[in-house]
């Protein structure tokens, strides 16, 4: 690898002038937005580059031979990029500002560093607006989907709103319809199944109409689960199944992984419960080598859900401590109290059929759960909390 940590330029500030600070400082800007525009190309390259100024003859950013390489750098420099966000703002280099968070949101996409995600897109959206830089500032709303992964909701509905109004005054088409899409993936999880109906038939007309394949299937997945919700089980695996047909045609892991999660629910609601687990069991291992942990776990908990309908409830409860412990790890409570609720279950399942004792450890899995929905008010979130309330009391 070229340009290790240590190879990044630093300022001295002992003997220098306010000029040459600044110099200084913009040049260690610079090679962390180029270097982490480079580590972007082998942690997500499926993702589009946004355009930068090139970095001056003088200034060699960091290179990577491979994955792990470009992973070690993020590793051992995420938090000098947060920081390095945060002077450029505070130095008044705006354009710097709002371009790090932007180039990095592909990173923060697999890999769910919430706190630091969030902190970073603030500050590139306020560079954004204080530039006036309508596009800038549409980049950086969407890439606060951080909320809609942190399950903040009605924070995700508001921003995902103000950037569709962004993106319908810059006449940009194709980010209309990826916001529309996030639209009604926000609005199926508030519970609001005819208005995320309503988004969703519209994104999916959009992205068609552009001939996004991508964002067609993305669109697919989210309408599979508003079929699911209202009981259209067979209309569900359709469009799940349509969704994976556009995944395995571009040879794209990424979206396999993440929709097969939806044709498994699919699958299991149409009672296919062997290929619902051929399905999760194939979204963990393409996960696992995309390195998305959280959505390796998800996976888990599908695999857990499917082997309590199997009547399998040991194999079920080893699949949700496994997606539990991983989402206590990631700090992501909402998916930690869904798999809590399911290995509670699967052992509480377990102690009727053979009298293990069981049942006490269920209840504690069931209280970490309520804990863990402590912060949430959604109607999925409180529908959960009931039903966890009521396993309590028997």
């Amino acid at each position: 690898m070229n340009g290790e940590p240590s190879a990044a330029p630093r300022p001295d500030r002992h003997e220098e002038s306010p000029e040459s600070r600044e110099a200084a400082l913009r040049r260690v800007v610079v090679w962390y937005l180029h270097s982490a525009d480079a580590a972007q190309t082998w942690i997500n390259s499926q993702e589009a580059h946004i355009p930068l100024d090139p970095p001056g003859d003088d200034l060699t950013p960091a290179s990577f031979a491979d994955y792990e390489e470009a992973m070690r750098w993020y590793e051992a420099e995420r938090g000098n990029l947060l920081a390095a966000t945060r002077a450029a703002e505070e130095a008044g280099l705006d354009v710097i500002a709002w371009q790090l968070p932007a180039v990095l949101r592909s990173v923060h996409m697999l890999l769910n560093p919430f706190e630091e995600w969030l902190a970073m897109s603030r500050i590139g959206l306020r560079a954004a607006r204080r530039l006036g830089d309508r596009a800038a500032e549409a980049e950086l709303l969407e890439s606060l989907v951080i909320h809609l992964r942190g399950r903040r909701l009605e924070a995700a509905k508001d921003q995902f709103e103000q950037a569709a109004a962004r993106f319908q005054e810059l006449g940009a088409a194709q980010w209309q319809a990826v916001v529309t899409s996030n639209l009604a993936e926000v609005t199926y999880e508030l519970a609001r199944t005819e208005e995320a109906s309503g988004f969703v038939e519209r994104a999916l007309a959009m992205h068609r109409e552009l001939g996004n394949q991508g964002g067609e299937g993305n669109a697919l997945r989210i309408l599979s689960a508003v079929q699911r919700d209202r009981g259209q089980a067979e209309e569900a695996l359709r469009s799940a199944e349509a969704a994976l047909d556009i995944a395995r045609t571009h040879r794209n892991h990424m979206w396999e992984g993440y929709w097969l999660l939806e044709l498994g629910r699919a699958q299991r609601a149409n009672g296919e419960l062997d290929a619902a687990l051929v399905s999760f069991q194939r979204a963990a291992s393409l996960q696992r080598r995309l390195g998305d942990q959280a959505r390796e776990a998800r996976a888990w908990h599908g695999a857990g859900e499917t082997y309590r309908r199997l009547g399998r409830p040991g194999e079920a409860a080893d699949f949700h401590r496994r997606a539990a412990a991983v989402h206590r790890e990631l700090d992501d409570l909402w998916h930690a109290a869904l798999a809590l609720d399911g290995l509670a279950g699967a052992l509480r399942e377990a102690d009727e059929g053979d009298g293990t004792g069981a049942a006490e450890e269920a209840r504690r899995h069931w209280a970490e759960a309520l804990r863990a929905l402590v912060s949430y008010d959604d109607p999925r979130a409180v529908t959960l909390r009931e039903r966890v309330s009521a396993a309590l009391a028997q």
